[in-house]
Parts: structure tokens; C-alpha cells; sequence
């Protein structure tokens, strides 16, 4: 036992003064013990690489996948092992060229997922909810945010109660004037604004893949580039502030799927490659001007090209660790490619890392297993 706790206390000892930066490590009891659950690993039929896996999110304790093999499938994942522990009633959803392909939860816990439609004029772009992982969904917004155009390749949520709101992009393709901004949705009163930037950019869809909320007026969004674009929003007007570019290592050339959380104190933006699904957080205290801080990738392998681009990622509930530390989960799911699951441990300052780590992890298991 003496060579064991020996060196380890020496490299506690040696992280003392590191800098207090979060640490990304693979949660390595999910996906049976790399902390990636790979398409079909141990004969799962909702986790392919057929396209048909575009939606995830986390709430209610527990990871949300949206798969559309033989159905509108909603599964509910352990955030733990990523054990499939059930699906949501999908009674009358329907419509759309998916009917359900994107999924967020707000802060009070209700479940939206919404379709996926390529003219909305003609087929309606539909929001439902649960309000609770035993409802039967219920209609929270159908409607046209777009005349003609394609939404609902990504959706991000903020807020809960009466003030929840919902964040859609807008496509490409079909070509139509007003594509190149979003959705604001509110499910409380059942309207969308179709939110417009006068010139470009942005672009035709550049909020088309990945887009979240950095309050409840700003928004930012990336579809295909080396930067998002960082915006803010009051009515149905967006205003471009700029656009950062991504300062990947690794470069950002297929860096895409985005989610925001302030997790003790700090705000961290996490992006995830389409490329090789490589995830990187970023410190976003300045949305204008990102700092990379780590990066990981648990998949292993030849992974199946994700060709529509599209995926999505989800922060966990952050765990007080009562030692200035905070530790919360990161699940990333880029199509074809699997479901990864990290711990990002946030120290207090002046904290060596590694120490903040180790009592990050083991305090996160506990209450999660509680």
C-alpha cells in the first residue's frame, strides 16, 4: 500500500500550485468502462449509425436520446452507465419529416422535443412536451418560424416556468429570405419569433447545427466554420456582436455542436467535432473571446462519417463538492459516432488540479449513486 499512496501523494503534492483550470477526464462507468457507449455496442438497436440518432439532452437525472429508427423514440438513459432505462410516451406525435428530432429540458425539469420540418409552411414545426418522464407529450408550439424553410436540426432551451424559452436555426436549404438567424420559441404562450439580422453575416444557416443560449438574450450558433457567431436578440431583431473564431488545438475546421453552462462561477462553453468527435471546453466568462482549456476524445476506432453534421451536447446537474470544487457531467453525441460521457471537475482557485479531481470524482459518484 505504501507504493501505491507514495507517489500519489507526491503528485497531489506537485499539483498544489497548478493553475485552477477545469479538467475533462472520461466518466469511465459509462459505455462499460471507457466512457463512450458506442453505436450498437452490446446489441443496443437505438444507438446506429444510420442517421437515425440527431437529439440529446440532460434533466430529471437522467440522459434523453432521441432516435428514429422504426419510430419516434425517446429513450432515457442512466447518466451514470448509459444503461437504457426505458422510453417517454410518444402518443400522437406526428408530422414532419422527423417527428421528433431534437430534444432540451428546461430548468424545471419539462421535456421538449421538437420535428424536424423542410418546408415549414406546408408541414408545421411542432414542440412537445412532458411534463414529466410518465406524461403523455402534449403540444406546446406548432407553427410556421420560418415561411418555407427547414428548422429543427438543433434546440436548446433556457429558463423554466413562464420563463422558458426555446432556440431553433434555421437551415440552408430550402433558400429563403430571413435563414440566415433563428427561433426564439416560448412554450408558455405557444409563439415564435423568427429572428432577423439585417445584411450578412451571418450566413444562410449559420445557426443550423449547433446553437445554445448564453442568456435569455443571447444566443450563439456555428453550422460550418472555424467560429460561431455571437449574437444578441430583443424582439424579432438579432444583433451580430462578432464572430469568434473556435481556438481549437486540434484546429476547428469540423467543430460544431455546442452547449453553455455556468458551473461555480465560471462559464464554460463545450464544443464537440463532427470530424473525429473530439470535445473541447472552452472559457466563455467573454463569449467575444473564448479560451481553450482541455480537450478528450473517448471513442476509439474508425468511426462512420457523420454526414448531415448534426448531434448534440448536454451539461449535467453540477455537484457542490463542499471544498470550493464543482463537478459536473458532459455527455456529446455526434450522429453515427456514439454517446461520450466526461467529468469536468471545476477547482477553486489556487487548487492543484489533480487533487481537485480526485475528490471531485469520488464526491460526484456518491451523490449520483444516492
Amino acid at each position: 500500500m505504501r507504493k501505491l499512496f507514495f507517489p500519489l501523494g507526491l503528485a497531489l503534492l506537485a499539483t498544489l500550485s497548478a493553475p485552477a483550470a477545469p479538467l475533462l477526464t472520461p466518466l469511465t462507468s459509462f459505455g462499460g468502462g471507457d466512457g463512450w457507449l458506442a453505436p450498437g455496442e452490446g446489441g443496443y438497436t437505438f444507438l446506429t449509425t444510420g442517421n437515425n440518432e440527431r437529439g440529446l439532452a440532460f434533466g430529471n437525472g437522467h440522459v434523453y436520446l432521441v432516435n428514429h429508427n422504426a419510430g419516434n423514440n425517446i429513450r432515457i438513459l442512466d447518466p451514470l452507465t448509459g444503461a437504457d432505462l426505458g422510453a417517454l410516451n410518444n402518443t400522437g406525435i406526428s408530422g414532419g419529416t422527423f417527428g421528433v428530432n431534437n430534444i432540451a429540458v428546461g430548468s424545471d425539469g419539462i421535456i421538449y422535443a421538437a420535428n424536424l420540418t423542410v418546408q415549414a409552411t406546408t408541414t408545421p414545426y411542432t414542440v412537445y412536451k412532458w411534463a414529466t418522464e410518465a406524461s403523455t407529450p402534449a403540444v406546446a408550439f406548432s407553427g410556421t418560424p420560418i415561411a418555407g424553410g427547414r428548422v429543427g436540426d438543433d434546440l436548446a432551451a433556457i429558463g423554466g416556468g413562464g420563463s422558458t424559452l426555446l432556440v431553433a436555426g434555421f437551415n440552408s436549404s430550402p433558400s429563403v429570405t430571413g435563414n440566415n438567424g433563428y427561433a426564439i420559441i416560448n412554450p408558455t404562450t405557444a409563439t415564435s419569433s423568427q429572428i432577423s439580422f439585417s445584411g450578412t453575416p451571418p450566413n444562410a444557416g449559420d445557426f443550423r447545427l449547433g446553437i445554445t443560449f448564453i442568456d435569455s438574450s443571447h444566443v450563439i450558433g456555428t453550422a460550418g466554420s472555424s467560429l460561431y457567431r455571437n449574437t444578441s436578440f430583443s424582439g424579432t431583431s438579432g444583433t451580430l456582436i462578432n464572430s469568434p473564431a473556435i481556438p481549437d488545438p486540434a484546429g476547428a475546421t469540423a467543430d460544431r455542436l455546442l452547449a453553455y453552462k455556468i458551473i461555480g462561477g465560471k462559464s464554460l462553453l463545450a464544443v464537440q467535432s463532427i470530424g473525429d468527435s473530439h470535445v473541447s471546453i472552452y472559457d466563455a466568462s467573454d463569449p467575444s473571446a473564448p479560451v481553450w482549456l482541455a480537450s478528450g476524445n473517448n471513442t476509439s476506432g474508425t468511426l462512420t462519417a457523420n454526414g448531415n453534421g448534426t448531434g448534440e451536447m448536454a451539461w449535467g446537474d453540477p455537484v457542490d463538492n463542499g471544498d470550493g470544487t464543482f463537478t459536473v457531467a458532459l455527455y456529446g453525441m455526434s450522429s453515427n459516432q456514439g454517446i461520450q460521457a466526461f467529468l469536468v471537475t471545476v477547482p477553486e482557485p489556487g487548487v492543484g488540479s489533480l487533487a481537485a479531481l480526485g475528490i471531485g470524482m469520488l464526491v460526484f459518484l456518491r451523490k449520483l449513486r444516492k
